[in-house]
């Protein structure tokens, strides 16, 4: 009987765990003075040869912690003005929820263009955002 209540704790516990890794990344690059803690919404990969293409991650965030990821990134250097990355499952997200993209002019940010290239966008709900990874 316990083995049986460890193994359903086990299986609760890792099914409830937030995969911010994408995030990680692009905080770890924009060098962020805030510690963020994102919940992850729903994700994706785009396969590719011999590897994935891209990869994304839908987050959400409290609006206070939105106004400072916003400002973070808007003041950061290191972000550039990004192009949409087209994805079927977000665009018919950010489509279907009637939201938009509020910071293209500061939204790709990476350490080697050759390598790399996260988009992240802050979406109009001030509450949501996207991180993209693009394998190039």
């Amino acid at each position: 009987m316990n083995r049986h209540f460890l193994i359903v704790l086990t299986f609760l516990f890792i099914s409830c765990e937030t995969n911010t890794k994408l995030f990680d990344d692009v905080s770890e690059i924009a060098e962020f003075d805030n510690v963020y803690k994102p919940t992850l919404i729903q994700s994706g990969k785009e396969r590719g040869f011999p590897e994935f293409i891209a990869e994304y991650g839908l987050f959400k965030i409290d609006s206070l912690e939105f106004q400072n990821l916003e400002h973070s990134i808007l003041t950061n250097d290191k972000f550039k003005e990004g192009t949409f990355y087209f994805n079927i499952e977000l665009n018919d997200y950010i489509y279907n929820n009637g939201l938009e993209i509020l910071n293209m002019s500061k939204s790709l940010i990476t350490e080697n263009q050759f390598d790399k290239i996260y988009y992240l966008y802050l979406l109009s709900d001030r509450n949501t955002f996207i991180v993209c990874k693009v394998n190039y």
